[in-house]
Parts: structure tokens; sequence; C-alpha cells
């Protein structure tokens, strides 16, 4: 699949293509993160915003319904009628919900729902004065059961929840004075879809489904440290309606969807007993077995019949041993997109030369993976061990490169030629010689 990038964050324009193994090389503040950040937001936004219309159905049935029913607790009635009532309006939740996986006409839900409402006001009658338009309240329920929200209205609510959560919904290029961004997806000549406006979705065209299920966001094993913290925090999704002050009184922390999603992945599932070159690969560099102990809640890693708990684990050790994680409990497939923001940061160059075989196999074996670096070592490995395993068609290395005087960027394809890549990482050494 490709990708094309316009007016966001630095970028000026991007082609990228994501089948395999992608590279972003160069320097801080180009770009690069920006990129793997937004194919999250999207891949994310493609595989729940059915599943949110649906969400968004059924809150607005449950919320009129909850209207109603408070009216009626208003009145003046007695305890028995109270428990009828409540009891009735649970029901009449239940049953409208239930409605909205039949296929049956409008006035047919409004029919079903009607009798319901009567049957409960002949019942009460006698009890209490109720004052129900049972007539005007049938046919809201009826149209929102019979209405599905439009997808590309709830894909808007979706991706713009995720641009909230990942950029501060500020994804405009500051720099360029150009007002809107454009995001175009094509897998060979077929657009998949085209997304375009301000810094929300302003225009969106959805002409098919994406081929990938799903993508994981690895930004730093830091925040393996926070693991409960992460796992029980909420996000924007989760979010509802109180200010960032009001969730700071009310002792809630919202973080970023992508760290509490990684966070889930490595440590909700069990995982299964299984070796593959890949998971042998790593233990081998690491030395020992990494993994998430259920009744410890903790990461452990295991070295020589040695138990090592979470916060006395290096940080390389906890990057590769996170990619084992997802290995064995299967998020790393070719429906899915593993996304590495700079992983040298935390990893020995000879680690890294290792770790780049590794992350080849894995693309050898099928699973799809986008990589920032500024790392010679690593992006040299990358290189060498992907021309040695891989075919050329599913190896991509791109060079991000600020525009002088211009706060902008422009992101190459370089893979037939990534002598670029490397005389910008040269740089500061020819610099430091000539200081000598």
């Amino acid at each position: 699949m490709k990708v094309t990038f316009k007016n966001i964050g630095i970028i000026e324009e991007a082609d990228i293509c994501f089948d395999g193994l992608t590279v972003i090389a160069g320097e801080n503040d180009t770009g690069k993160s920006t990129i793997g950040k937004l194919m999250f937001s999207l891949i994310k936004t493609f595989n729940r915003y059915e599943r949110d219309a649906r969400s968004y159905q059924v809150h607005n049935i449950q919320t009129i319904i909850d209207d109603y029913y408070f009216e009626f607790r208003k009145e003046k009635i007695d305890s028995s009628v109270l428990e009828a009532g409540k009891t009735f309006f649970d029901e009449l939740k239940n049953e409208t919900l239930s409605l909205i996986n039949r296929e049956i006409s409008r006035e047919e839900a409004q029919s079903i729902i009607f009798e319901k409402l009567k049957n409960f006001i002949g019942f009460v009658q006698g009890l209490a004065d109720i004052q129900i338009d049972i007539k005007g309240l049938s046919g809201k329920l009826a149209g929102l059961v019979h209405k599905k929200p439009g997808k590309e209205e709830i894909f808007k609510q979706t991706f713009g929840k995720y641009m909230g959560s990942m950029f501060s919904s500020e994804i405009v290029n500051k720099f360029t004075g150009l007002q809107e961004y454009l995001i175009v997806g094509k897998e060979g000549n077929t657009v998949i879809f085209e997304i375009s406006g301000k810094n929300s979705v302003g225009e969106l065209k959805l002409y098919d489904r994406l081929y990938f299920e799903d993508a994981t966001f690895i930004e730093s094993p830091i925040l393996l440290n926070l693991a409960d913290t992460l796992r029980f925090s909420k996000t924007l999704f989760d979010k509802n309606g109180e200010t960032r002050k009001q969730a700071e009184l009310l002792e809630k922390s919202y973080v970023p969807e992508y760290m509490k999603d990684f966070m889930l992945k490595l440590t909700e599932r069990s995982p299964q007993e299984q070796t593959s070159d890949v998971i042998a690969n790593i233990r081998d560099i690491i030395k020992g077995d990494f993994y998430y102990d259920h009744k410890e809640n903790d990461f452990i890693f295991k070295k020589e019949n040695k138990i090592f708990k979470g916060l006395s684990i290096s940080p390389g050790i906890k990057y590769l041993g996170s990619i084992s994680i997802l290995e064995q409990v299967d998020f790393l497939n070719k429906k899915s997109l593993l996304i590495m923001d700079e992983p040298e940061t935390h990893i020995h160059p000879q680690w890294q030369i290792r770790f780049a075989e590794v992350l080849v196999k894995l693309v050898k074996q099928g699973s799809n993976i986008l990589l920032t670096s500024h790392s010679p070592y690593l992006i040299e490995a990358l290189k060498l061990y992907s021309d040695k395993l891989l075919e050329e068609s599913c190896v991509n290395f791109y060079l991000s490169e600020g525009i002088e005087k211009k706060f902008t960027s422009q992101i190459y394809n370089v893979t037939h030629d990534v002598s670029p890549i490397f005389d910008i990482l040269a740089d500061p050494l020819d610099k430091l010689e000539a200081l000598q």
C-alpha cells in the first residue's frame, strides 16, 4: 500500500510504501515520527469506526430512554410504581437495542415499541397519573433503530479522536502558509481513501477497506515501567465529556491511545508455548527469556535461572523482549503494521546489528514493519540483511530531509541508493574531525 502525505506536521510531501520493510532515516524534526503516528491512527480508525457507529447508535437510544425514565421518576408515585417503572424502562432499553440487529422496517420497529409502551401505561394508569407521549417516544426510538449513523460521519469522529490523542489535533504544517492537509491511500492504481482538512477531517472519501487490520506503535521501553498506570488509564475514547482540568480534579489520567494499546498487547494475553527463529534469536541476543508475569503483575527477565523484575531490567532487554512477546501473542502478522520509532535509542550498536537481522526475518515470515531511525549501524544492517533475505518489492528506504530556511521537510525514496542517508548521518563526524 502506498500513502501520500501533503502539508502534514513539518512534511511538505511524501509518498511512502508500506509493504514489508519500510525504513525512514534522517535527522530529528524532519517528520519521521509523524508518519508512524498517522499510520497508526489511520489503521486503527479503519478497523474500529464501524464498531463505533454501533456504539453511537446504542448510546443515543439509551440516552433517550434514560431521559424519559428520569422524567417518570419525578412524578409523585409510590415505591411499587417506581419499581415497576424502573423494570419497564430497562426492558424497553434492552428490547429496543435488540431491534438493531433485526431486518425490520421503521414502521415495524415503531409498532413493537408502541405496543410495549401502551401496555405499560395501561398497567400503571390506575395507580398513577403518568404522562408519556408514547407515539412520539416510539417514533424517536424506531428512527434510531432504523437509521444507522453514516460511516463517513463516524469515521471522521473516530479519526478525529486519534488526531487528538496523537497530535493534540494539530496536524497541518504551520510553515507553508497552506491551510489544509491531504492523505491519499492507494493499492496499485486503486484509490482506497482520500482525507483532507485543516486540523480535523473536512473532506472524506472511502472507496474500499484497508488491507491492514491492526497497528502497534512502540515509542520507548520506558513505558514498561508504567505498565499498571497505562493499563488502567483512560484515552480520548473513554472520555465522558469532561475537560482536561475536570479530569485532573477527578484524578483521572488520560494517555495517548498508542501507549495503552501497546501495553495491553504485552499484558492481556498469555503467550502461547511456541518457538520461532525470531523468538530464539531474541533470546540469544539478550541471553534470557523476557515475559509478563500475570501473578506478579510485572515484567520478568529470566537469565541463568535468576529472576529480575521490571525496574531492574535494562531498556534494551525490554525493547527486544517486547518484540518477542508481540510475536508470541500473534500481533506480528501479514495484516498488521509494527511501527518502531528510533529503537536504537536504547540499544547498543552491537545489538542493533543483530536486531536488524531479527526484523528482516520477521518481514520474511510475513510481518510488515515501519521503522524510523538515525543510526548508521541499524540502517546499514537492515540494508545488508534485506538485500540478502528479502525480495526487492518488499523493501523501501526513505530519507527525511529538512528544507533549509523553509522549516519544512520532504521524504524521498532512496531504496536503490542509500548513500544520501549515510552522507547526512556522517556529517557530525566530519564536523568533529574538522574541530580536531
